[in-house]
């Protein structure tokens, strides 16, 4: 589902985004389940806003309570494209009703349906601004704009460092360069490389070194083998896309300071989001 606002609100560009990697054996509702993550985050984004868009499936349990409390959002007022029941929750006043919406106990079915499925979208807005903007059941749809609030992507960082697995990174990912004719991206979870009209991405997950061989201008990227992936995944990657089963083993950067900012994005990515690839910076013997 793509997220889109209508007129009645300021459609800026997305500055950042927040991001969550599925690590094992956590839960949604854990501590850095991406449940508990985007509830901890809209409670800082909150502090800057005026107002809370939601749009409500009427299947969701508390139906009834936001319809009787929250106001119902006119045609002509909505802010969500197609939206058919949006509802306004004014800040700081119908902040705990939001809260309560928003958030899922341990091994709760019900209330992780509502949060996932029954909350079919929601933004966060400032005046006619807008702070962020999610769609639930669409996890990579959680998006900030801070472009005219200072201080706000600082105070989400601290609040992440104390979590695993997860970060606010900008929108446009951590670097992008071209070296002869190819293009590279480093997104949060992927290594996108393209080349005249064929392009493809590798799964950050599957790095276990980065090293940096300083001299050369280049990076050397060791990944896990494809044969310790599970058979779904080599089976999709032999029908539907072979290319991103034999990552790059040497991608070549610009030189000087523009080279190193791209090894340092790697760093920070290792570091924020907790990858487990090691990282080094040495010569070619």
């Amino acid at each position: 589902m793509a997220m889109a606002f209508t007129e009645k609100v300021d459609a800026a560009e997305p500055t950042h985004k927040l991001v969550t990697r599925n690590l094992p054996d956590v839960k949604d509702w854990d501590e850095t389940g991406w449940v508990t993550v985007e509830n901890q985050a809209t409670g800082i984004l909150m502090d800057y806003g005026t107002a809370v868009h939601l749009q409500l499936d009427p299947k969701h349990n508390q139906f009834d309570t936001v319809r009787s409390e929250l106001t119902r959002v006119e045609n002509s007022e909505r802010i969500f494209v197609g939206s058919g029941r949006e509802f306004r929750a004014s800040l700081p006043e119908n902040r705990a009703l939001v809260e309560s919406l928003l958030e899922i106990s341990s091994d709760d079915t019900d209330a992780w349906t509502d949060r996932t499925f029954y909350v079919d979208e929601f933004a966060i807005l400032a005046e006619q601004s807008w702070i962020y903007r999610s769609v639930p059941h669409e996890p990579h749809i959680r998006e900030i704009n801070a472009s005219e609030h200072e201080g706000l992507i600082e105070e989400l960082d601290e609040m992440m460092a104390q979590l695993r697995g997860t970060a606010v990174v900008p929108f446009d990912g951590l670097a992008s360069w071209t070296v002869g004719g190819i293009k590279y991206e480093l997104r949060w979870d992927s290594l996108y490389r393209s080349f005249e009209e064929n392009s493809v991405s590798y799964d950050v997950e599957r790095l276990e070194q980065v090293t940096a061989l300083c001299p050369e201008n280049c990076l050397r990227l060791d990944w896990r083998s494809k044969s310790e992936e599970s058979l779904l995944r080599r089976t999709i990657w032999r029908i539907l896309d072979s290319e991103t089963a034999a990552p790059p083993t040497q991608v070549d950067l610009p030189a000087g300071e523009a080279g190193e900012k791209i090894f340092a994005a790697f760093q920070q990515l290792h570091d924020d989001l907790d990858y487990e690839y090691e990282i080094h910076c040495s010569s070619r013997s």
